[in-house]
């Protein structure tokens, strides 16, 4: 089935999960290609479109997911819960977004959406290892020194020094007591502290929680775009052909979110240990920023390296 025609139809519900994971393959597959070319034998003898009448079943089942629309387009923001500060802010895409294009689907590309709320979301675990990336750059940055992220991270999240490696040894003595982050001129105060403090180590949790990101108002109809991707050696990757400029381009398309579109993310913070006034203030302000970075500079989702997934420098509201 073309992309284009899967948006036409996930353009008339408001739970486009449930189309897309379920209906589609049930009434496109099996049904879909049979009852656009029904023979006399797929009719009664009264002439009737026996297919019709599953057609307009699948039609009432959507019709009662479109009853919660107020829940999917706009879901409630998590409660204020005792004991946790939250932040809060937005921020817009600046190209097309693309969130889950390698999840299992019965199409070439799969797509992310919430199992709850049916709306395409950034999850959490996505946003905490972006922050957590540019931090560490921000490190090595710091670091007058040619040294591996990978042995960055490990010295930071290893608070045990036996348990350091050989090759990682040294790099905590030479991280300066404030650096900068990379792209901005925010400094952090005592960054290998602060780092344990937001995500955590193995000897402790990290205190930062890093929620779904979920676009502001999300309407199926206008949101969605049919995008494509153009492979022009296929045979060459597929059969070791010489890539040539006589070979065929094979056209892919896949589903993408609009530019635009308003995200709010949302950070949260569970003092696990006393802390100084205004250290949580602090810290959710260091996770903010460091979220803040990277997605205006590296971006989330798929083909981040062609512009997909980049949100803009503006912030909107707070």
């Amino acid at each position: 089935m073309k992309v284009r025609e899967i948006k036409r139809f996930l353009s008339q519900v408001d739970n486009p999960a449930l189309l897309f994971n379920k209906l589609l393959i049930l009434e496109f597959i099996d049904g879909f290609s049979q009852n656009q070319n029904l023979t006399e034998k797929g009719k009664d003898k009264k002439g009737k479109d026996k297919g019709k009448d599953k057609r307009d079943e699948d039609v009432k089942k959507i019709d009662y997911i479109n009853k919660f629309k107020e829940k999917v387009q706009k879901p409630e923001p998590p409660p204020k819960v005792e004991g946790y500060t939250i932040e809060k802010f937005r921020l817009k895409t600046a190209y097309r977004l693309v969130i889950g294009a390698g999840y299992p689907s019965f199409i070439e590309n799969g797509f992310l959406f919430h199992h709850v709320y049916g709306i395409p979301y950034i999850p959490g675990e996505t946003l905490k290892g972006l922050a957590k990336a540019v931090f560490i750059l921000s490190v090595a940055e710091a670091v007058k020194e040619e040294t591996k992220l990978s042995n960055i991270e490990k010295e930071l999240s290893e608070e045990a020094e036996e348990e350091v490696s050989e090759e990682a040894k040294g790099i905590l003595h030479q991280i300066p007591d404030r650096i900068n982050i990379i792209l901005d001129n925010y400094t952090i105060e005592n960054p290998v502290e602060t780092f344990r403090k937001i995500f955590g180590s193995k000897e402790r949790r990290g205190q930062v929680i890093f929620f779904d990101a979920y676009p502001v108002d999300f309407n199926p109809s206008e949101h969605f775009e049919a995008d494509i991707m153009n492979s022009h050696y296929g045979d060459y990757y597929q059969s070791g052909k010489a890539p040539a400029d006589w070979l065929s381009p094979t056209p892919i398309h896949f589903l993408a979110l609009k530019e635009g579109i308003i995200f709010e993310f949302s950070l949260g913070l569970a003092p696990l240990e006393p802390m100084e006034d205004n250290e949580e203030k602090l810290l959710l302000e260091t996770a903010r920023k460091l979220l803040e970075v990277g997605l205006k500079n590296f971006g989330v989702g798929n083909k981040k390296r062609k512009g997909y997934g980049w949100f803009s420098d503006k912030t909107v509201g707070r």
